[in-house]
């Protein structure tokens, strides 16, 4: 077990977030997160989710998840937007104080987000856990019973029949065109890293059923283009109503840490 505190971190603001759907709150203060072949007990220590008890030791926190959790990053440079003019940003940021934007497996998030489309959040985790539990290896623990999320030469070797029954629908022929491509070679989650933000976004798009919104998740949540801002009915419906004279240009940098903020704000109070 590692202790520590950690300034401007806050586990559930993250778990309710959007971008991850394997992140789970198992009872007051208590969470799980499978992360590739990875378990992960998360427990808060103080009511002002500050200090915390992760289940790995120090060297495995540090070196692994640290950059998972993206705690390199400074983020009080938010604090110039939240003191701006901008009410309704500062709202945002006061309210989602300990969001940051997470280090994820490339692969996994590329098939989470094609699940994700015309789905709600508790949706998309019961598809996601459907296609672990059939595909993905057992890890079983004083928590539970927990899967890992398949590797694409596991989803390939399942019965398409079984595929049918995970809840996906339409989008299974995606999941399997993504799987192949990143199989054979075609598409490479790690050489395509060095590609500018229009490139990378048409290389992802040449994926079936993977548009801009779901090339934008990918691009922030697994590629930490933090200048990519993903558009949903949510974050929509924020701009027609906030900004309607368009984002200000003094927001692209960060324009991926902002979408969080503004998505958090705008789902729990029904913008």
């Amino acid at each position: 077990m590692y202790k520590v505190r950690l300034e401007n971190f806050n586990i559930d603001i993250i778990m309710n977030s959007g971008q991850c759907f394997r992140i789970n709150k198992i009872k007051n203060n208590e969470y799980t997160l499978i992360l590739l072949d990875k378990f992960l007990h998360i427990r808060v220590l103080d009511d002002d989710y500050s200090t915390y008890e992760f289940s790995c030791s120090e060297k495995e926190f540090k070196n692994f998840f640290m950059k998972y959790f993206d705690l390199n990053t400074n983020y009080s440079f938010l604090n110039k937007f939240s003191n701006s003019n901008d009410k309704f940003l500062k709202n945002c940021i006061n309210y989602t104080k300990g969001i940051k934007i997470l280090n994820q497996d490339k692969f996994e998030t590329l098939i989470e987000f094609i699940i994700s489309q015309r789905k709600s959040i508790p949706a998309i985790k019961t598809s996601i856990e459907r296609l672990c539990k059939l595909c993905g290896r057992k890890i079983e623990n004083k928590y539970g019973i927990f899967y890992t999320f398949p590797k694409p030469i596991d989803i390939m070797k399942c019965k398409k029949s079984y595929l049918e029954n995970i809840g996906v629908g339409y989008r299974l022929p995606y999941i399997m065109d993504a799987t192949e491509k990143v199989l054979n070679g075609e598409i490479n989650l790690e050489k395509i890293s060095n590609l500018n933000n229009e490139e990378l976004k048409n290389k992802l798009m040449e994926i079936k059923g993977v548009g801009e919104k779901v090339a934008s998740c990918v691009m922030l949540f697994a590629y930490h283009r933090l200048d990519v801002c993903p558009k949903d009915v949510w974050i929509n419906r924020v701009l027609d109503k906030y900004y309607k004279n368009g984002i200000p240009k003094k927001y692209n940098e960060y324009i991926g840490i902002i979408q969080q903020c503004w998505f958090n704000y705008a789902k729990d109070f029904k913008i």
